[in-house]
Protein backbone atom coordinates (compact mmCIF):
# COMPACT_ATOMS: atom_id res chain seq x y z
CA UNK A 1 0.00 0.00 0.00
CA UNK A 2 1.40 3.26 -0.80
CA UNK A 3 2.49 5.28 2.21
CA UNK A 4 -0.23 8.62 2.90
CA UNK A 5 1.61 11.59 2.11
CA UNK A 6 -1.06 13.51 3.69
CA UNK A 7 -1.14 16.10 6.84
CA UNK A 8 -3.89 15.43 9.80
CA UNK A 9 -4.60 17.28 12.47
CA UNK A 10 -5.75 14.55 14.77
CA UNK A 11 -7.01 16.75 18.50
CA UNK A 12 -7.81 14.82 21.30
CA UNK A 13 -9.64 16.88 24.37
CA UNK A 14 -11.16 17.49 27.23
CA UNK A 15 -14.69 18.85 26.94
CA UNK A 16 -15.24 22.13 27.66
CA UNK A 17 -11.25 22.75 26.53
CA UNK A 18 -11.98 24.45 23.35
CA UNK A 19 -10.61 21.25 21.07
CA UNK A 20 -13.51 21.61 18.25
CA UNK A 21 -13.35 25.57 18.21
CA UNK A 22 -9.10 25.16 17.59
CA UNK A 23 -9.68 22.46 15.18
CA UNK A 24 -12.41 24.83 12.91
CA UNK A 25 -10.13 27.63 13.23
CA UNK A 26 -7.19 25.68 12.03
CA UNK A 27 -9.27 24.14 9.67
CA UNK A 28 -10.21 27.56 8.11
CA UNK A 29 -7.26 29.00 8.22
CA UNK A 30 -5.45 26.38 6.11
CA UNK A 31 -8.21 25.04 3.83
CA UNK A 32 -8.09 21.86 5.56
CA UNK A 33 -11.50 19.33 6.12
CA UNK A 34 -12.91 19.65 9.35
CA UNK A 35 -13.98 16.17 10.11
CA UNK A 36 -15.64 15.33 13.48
CA UNK A 37 -19.61 13.76 12.91
CA UNK A 38 -18.75 12.71 9.75
CA UNK A 39 -17.08 9.84 11.14
CA UNK A 40 -19.79 8.86 13.68
CA UNK A 41 -22.35 9.46 10.56
CA UNK A 42 -21.08 6.95 8.57
CA UNK A 43 -20.21 4.47 11.29
CA UNK A 44 -23.85 4.66 11.96
CA UNK A 45 -24.66 4.13 7.98
CA UNK A 46 -22.29 1.54 7.80
CA UNK A 47 -23.56 -0.27 11.34
CA UNK A 48 -27.11 0.33 10.24
CA UNK A 49 -27.48 2.19 13.67
CA UNK A 50 -28.87 6.09 14.46
CA UNK A 51 -26.18 8.35 15.05
CA UNK A 52 -28.03 9.22 18.75
CA UNK A 53 -27.93 5.52 19.65
CA UNK A 54 -23.79 5.49 18.95
CA UNK A 55 -22.47 9.11 20.40
CA UNK A 56 -22.24 7.86 24.44
CA UNK A 57 -21.62 4.24 22.97
CA UNK A 58 -18.25 5.82 21.59
CA UNK A 59 -16.36 6.76 25.08
CA UNK A 60 -18.60 4.66 27.29
CA UNK A 61 -16.51 0.90 27.80
CA UNK A 62 -18.91 -1.22 29.78
CA UNK A 63 -17.70 -5.36 30.93
CA UNK A 64 -16.96 -7.54 28.05
CA UNK A 65 -20.11 -9.43 28.17
CA UNK A 66 -23.02 -6.55 27.21
CA UNK A 67 -22.03 -3.53 25.84
CA UNK A 68 -25.32 -1.46 24.68
CA UNK A 69 -26.52 1.66 24.30
CA UNK A 70 -29.96 1.81 24.86
CA UNK A 71 -30.44 4.63 27.00
CA UNK A 72 -27.06 6.05 26.53
CA UNK A 73 -27.03 10.08 24.61
CA UNK A 74 -23.80 12.06 25.20
CA UNK A 75 -25.11 15.03 23.68
CA UNK A 76 -26.22 18.01 26.50
CA UNK A 77 -27.49 17.61 29.48
CA UNK A 78 -31.26 18.09 28.11
CA UNK A 79 -30.82 16.56 25.29
CA UNK A 80 -33.67 13.90 24.82
CA UNK A 81 -32.62 10.39 23.50
CA UNK A 82 -33.83 9.16 20.26
CA UNK A 83 -33.75 5.47 20.16
CA UNK A 84 -32.54 3.56 16.91
CA UNK A 85 -34.43 2.78 14.72
CA UNK A 86 -32.61 -0.13 13.25
CA UNK A 87 -30.51 -1.59 15.88
CA UNK A 88 -31.66 -2.08 19.07
CA UNK A 89 -27.70 -2.47 20.47
CA UNK A 90 -24.17 -1.83 18.47
CA UNK A 91 -21.41 -3.39 20.47
CA UNK A 92 -18.19 -1.27 20.95
CA UNK A 93 -15.23 -3.45 19.38
CA UNK A 94 -17.08 -3.35 16.48
CA UNK A 95 -17.93 0.25 16.93
CA UNK A 96 -14.41 0.90 17.06
CA UNK A 97 -13.18 -1.26 14.52
CA UNK A 98 -15.38 1.14 12.30
CA UNK A 99 -14.62 3.98 12.79
CA UNK A 100 -10.92 3.01 13.24
CA UNK A 101 -11.04 2.05 9.39
CA UNK A 102 -12.84 5.48 8.91
CA UNK A 103 -10.70 7.58 10.44
CA UNK A 104 -7.62 6.27 8.21
CA UNK A 105 -9.46 6.57 4.85
CA UNK A 106 -9.97 10.33 5.59
CA UNK A 107 -6.65 10.28 6.32
CA UNK A 108 -4.68 8.61 4.24
CA UNK A 109 -7.53 11.07 0.88
CA UNK A 110 -6.78 14.18 1.81
CA UNK A 111 -5.43 16.80 4.29
CA UNK A 112 -7.87 17.23 6.92
CA UNK A 113 -8.46 17.90 11.01
CA UNK A 114 -9.78 14.80 12.95
CA UNK A 115 -11.58 15.54 16.13
CA UNK A 116 -11.56 13.02 19.00
CA UNK A 117 -12.74 9.56 18.29
CA UNK A 118 -9.08 8.30 19.32
CA UNK A 119 -7.31 9.77 16.39
CA UNK A 120 -4.26 10.21 17.77
CA UNK A 121 -3.95 6.81 18.76
CA UNK A 122 -5.48 5.44 15.35
CA UNK A 123 -3.21 7.36 13.79
CA UNK A 124 -0.05 7.01 15.47
CA UNK A 125 1.90 5.58 12.19
CA UNK A 126 0.78 8.02 9.81
CA UNK A 127 3.97 9.67 8.82
CA UNK A 128 2.08 13.13 8.46
CA UNK A 129 0.23 13.34 11.61
CA UNK A 130 0.30 15.86 14.25
CA UNK A 131 -1.09 14.45 17.36
CA UNK A 132 -2.25 17.45 19.64
CA UNK A 133 -3.90 17.33 22.98
CA UNK A 134 -6.09 20.17 24.39
CA UNK A 135 -6.71 20.57 28.29
CA UNK A 136 -7.73 23.40 30.60
CA UNK A 137 -8.22 24.26 34.32
CA UNK A 138 -12.14 22.69 35.25
CA UNK A 139 -13.36 26.31 35.43
CA UNK A 140 -12.77 27.08 32.25
CA UNK A 141 -14.17 24.23 30.63
CA UNK A 142 -17.07 24.59 32.87
CA UNK A 143 -17.66 28.44 31.87
CA UNK A 144 -16.97 27.56 28.26
CA UNK A 145 -19.35 24.87 27.96
CA UNK A 146 -21.93 27.34 29.75
CA UNK A 147 -21.23 29.87 27.09
CA UNK A 148 -21.58 27.18 24.13
CA UNK A 149 -24.42 24.94 25.13
CA UNK A 150 -26.18 28.19 26.92
CA UNK A 151 -26.88 26.71 30.26
CA UNK A 152 -26.62 28.30 33.76
CA UNK A 153 -26.67 25.46 35.38
CA UNK A 154 -22.70 25.43 36.54
CA UNK A 155 -23.42 22.26 38.55
CA UNK A 156 -24.96 20.15 35.57
CA UNK A 157 -21.76 21.46 33.48
CA UNK A 158 -19.21 20.55 36.07
CA UNK A 159 -20.95 16.85 36.06
CA UNK A 160 -20.84 16.76 32.46
CA UNK A 161 -16.82 17.15 32.39
CA UNK A 162 -16.24 15.10 35.03
CA UNK A 163 -18.36 12.52 33.45
CA UNK A 164 -16.75 13.13 29.86
CA UNK A 165 -13.13 12.48 31.52
CA UNK A 166 -14.16 8.66 33.44
CA UNK A 167 -15.74 8.35 29.93
CA UNK A 168 -12.60 9.16 27.92
CA UNK A 169 -10.30 7.67 30.58
CA UNK A 170 -11.97 4.36 30.11
CA UNK A 171 -12.21 4.13 26.54
CA UNK A 172 -8.92 5.24 25.57
CA UNK A 173 -7.47 2.63 27.62
CA UNK A 174 -9.79 -0.23 26.92
CA UNK A 175 -9.09 0.22 23.11
CA UNK A 176 -5.23 1.80 23.52
CA UNK A 177 -4.12 0.65 26.61
CA UNK A 178 -2.94 3.98 27.69
CA UNK A 179 -3.44 7.34 29.60
CA UNK A 180 -5.01 9.74 27.97
CA UNK A 181 -3.86 12.84 29.05
CA UNK A 182 -0.08 11.35 29.41
CA UNK A 183 2.05 14.21 27.05
CA UNK A 184 3.98 11.47 25.98
CA UNK A 185 1.35 10.29 23.34
CA UNK A 186 0.91 13.66 21.51
CA UNK A 187 3.21 16.26 19.55
CA UNK A 188 2.19 19.02 21.54
CA UNK A 189 -0.24 19.79 24.05
CA UNK A 190 -1.92 23.23 24.88
CA UNK A 191 -4.15 24.91 27.13
CA UNK A 192 -6.35 27.67 26.22
CA UNK A 193 -7.47 28.10 29.96
CA UNK A 194 -3.57 29.91 30.14
CA UNK A 195 -3.14 31.83 27.14
CA UNK A 196 -6.78 31.51 25.42
CA UNK A 197 -8.51 29.97 22.81
CA UNK A 198 -7.09 32.62 19.67
CA UNK A 199 -3.64 31.88 20.59
CA UNK A 200 -3.75 28.59 21.13
CA UNK A 201 -5.10 28.50 17.27
CA UNK A 202 -2.70 30.21 16.13
CA UNK A 203 0.28 27.51 18.17
CA UNK A 204 -1.64 24.68 16.31
CA UNK A 205 -1.83 26.88 13.16
CA UNK A 206 2.10 27.61 12.90
CA UNK A 207 3.22 23.35 13.78
CA UNK A 208 0.40 22.62 11.23
CA UNK A 209 1.57 24.49 8.62
CA UNK A 210 5.15 23.82 8.87
CA UNK A 211 4.39 20.29 8.27
CA UNK A 212 2.56 21.54 4.89
CA UNK A 213 5.13 23.11 3.70
CA UNK A 214 7.64 19.88 4.68
CA UNK A 215 5.48 17.56 3.21
CA UNK A 216 5.31 19.53 -0.37
CA UNK A 217 8.62 20.50 -0.34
Amino acid sequence: MRTPSTVVLAISRQMGSGGSYIGHAVANRLGLKYIDREILSEAARLLGAEDQSLEGLEEHVANAWVRFTRHLSFGPPDALFTPPRIRETVFEEELFRIERQIIREFAARENCVIIGRAGSFVLREHPGVIRVFVHAPEAFRIGHLMKTLGSEDRSAMRDLVRRSDRERARFIQAVCSCDWTSACHYDLTVNPGKIGLDAAADLVATVVEHQLRDRQA
